[in-house]
């Protein structure tokens, strides 16, 4: 449970630009022993949230 925050953390500072060399490094060890597929699906995810509550926000606003 704890690396799936890691995860989270890793992702949503990579989506807004910000975070720290340290946890950067972190999350490219954590790549290379369990592989990047958990990252890459917490990102579509991420990504698909992100656009739907904009979609949501511009309709809401249009109505």
């Amino acid at each position: 449970m704890r690396y799936f925050f890691q995860v989270l953390r890793g992702v949503a500072s990579a989506m807004i630009g910000v975070g720290k060399k340290k946890n950067l490094a972190k999350d490219f060890d954590a790549v290379e022993k369990s592989g990047p597929w958990l990252y890459i699906l917490v990102g579509l995810v991420m990504t698909i949230l992100f656009i739907g509550s904009i979609l949501f926000a511009v309709r809401l606003v249009l109505s």
